[in-house]
């Protein structure tokens, strides 16, 4: 998977504090090793509608920072989630 393909896999659609989210500069994207795909910088959050059960859910929105050294290493950051998505 491509930074890009797990950028667009993983930015949305979340159900997610919108206000601590903005709080946080980047968003790493990993997989259920801890493993990171990408890494964006957050920029705004878009509120989903149209979906069943779509209060409160919203996408990432962020520039992808490709090419980002932690790419491809272990997260950091791990937490217990299966959430594909922590926001920094």
């Amino acid at each position: 998977m491509t930074e890009h393909e797990a950028w667009d896999a993983g930015r949305g659609v979340w159900k997610l504090n919108a206000d601590r989210a903005l709080q946080q500069d980047e968003v790493q994207i990993v997989d259920l090793a801890g493993t990171v795909l990408a890494v964006a910088e957050i920029t705004g959050l878009a509120k989903v509608t149209g979906l069943a059960n779509s209060r409160d859910r919203y996408e990432l929105q962020g520039r992808l920072l490709l090419g980002d050294e932690r790419v491809g290493k272990p997260t950091s950051t791990p937490h217990p989630s299966r959430n594909s998505v922590a926001y920094f």
